[in-house]
């Protein structure tokens, strides 16, 4: 088992990606330490818990983690591991089920970025004997749409197409037919708006102005009950964009986007299928532990952990 420090390091570097295997590996973490020192304080495995929680800013998945898992501290800790591993497993396994009725026969569709919800989504649909067109997004700099694509070629789909990112706009305002709906997955939740990897914020917006849907497919795990700042969106090392860039030349580079709630924007959630503005009342009703006014995450923004 790595290292408390080895595991934050691997999840600051994107060795560990996607929110649902940084919530994982937070609470394995935290197992194998309760395992190793059966007498250690809630405090202290409160506090490592944030450690590795905030090892990057936008992970309210595994965030939310420590808030469930502290309550319960320390007789029922583990316990309250499993169960919320239960819960990711269980908006996992319900989640597709629930979008899989809005894609049709000779549809055609467009995602960005990776989420193993949406491919999943995808399989359900196609399993229902629909049979669409999707456009995947390969999302720079990282390429995480790569894994989408190979994914969804690997499960059978024989009509997927590649584009660069800003190929993903004149796609939606018509330039090769219509695009009848955009399913991408999602960071982070808030009350106003979500966030999902850079390049998100275009395609939603070129989706409202064409009137397309844009479904948000995520558990409300996912939900960060605190006011969002732009200044929480983490700013990646030019070495991602040019590794071997000219001397003095700058660099802004950052890894998500944050999209408000447009009125053409819905959440695929284990509650059902949602307008983003009611994500905060659904969350509240879900898993109201979320809500708990003793961890407060503003303590935590800045600060290298």
């Amino acid at each position: 088992m790595p290292t408390i420090d080895q595991v934050v390091h691997d999840i600051k570097s994107i060795k560990i990606q996607g929110a649902t295997n940084v919530a994982l590996a937070v609470l394995d973490a935290l197992s194998h330490l309760i395992r190793e020192r059966p007498s250690i304080s809630c405090y202290e495995l409160t506090r490592i818990g944030e450690r590795l929680a905030f090892a990057r800013p936008t992970e309210p998945l595994a965030q939310n983690a420590i808030r469930y898992v502290s309550q319960g501290c320390t007789n029922d800790a583990r316990e309250r591991i499993e169960q919320y591993k239960g819960f990711i497993e269980y908006g996992k396994r319900i989640i597709p089920g629930v979008g899989a009725e809005l894609l049709v026969d000779g549809g055609v569709y467009l995602t960005i970025c990776h989420s193993s919800t949406v491919v999943h989504l995808f399989e359900e649909a196609r399993k229902t004997g629909a049979y669409f067109s999707l456009y995947v997004a390969e999302t720079r700099p990282r390429y995480q749409g790569r894994t989408t694509a190979k994914e969804l070629l690997a499960a059978g789909f024989d009509d997927v197409t590649m584009i660069i990112d800003d190929v993903a706009v004149s796609l939606i305002e018509g330039r090769r037919g219509t695009v009848d709906a955009v399913f991408i997955g999602a960071d982070l939740l808030t009350e106003k708006g979500f966030v999902n990897k850079v390049g998100s914020l275009a395609v939603a917006a070129a989706a409202k102005r064409q009137k397309i849907p844009v479904y948000v497919v995520s558990t409300l795990l996912k939900y960060d009950p605190l006011p969002f700042s732009p200044t929480h969106i983490e700013q990646r090392s030019f070495e991602e964009i040019w590794p071997d860039a000219p001397d003095n030349l700058l660099f802004y580079a950052p890894a998500f986007d944050y999209v408000p709630f447009f009125g053409n924007v819905k959440i695929i959630s284990e509650v059902g299928i949602i307008p983003g503005r009611q994500v905060k009342t659904a969350t509240g009703k879900r898993f109201p532990f979320i809500f708990d006014r003793g961890y407060d995450k503003k303590l935590y923004y800045g600060k290298s952990l």
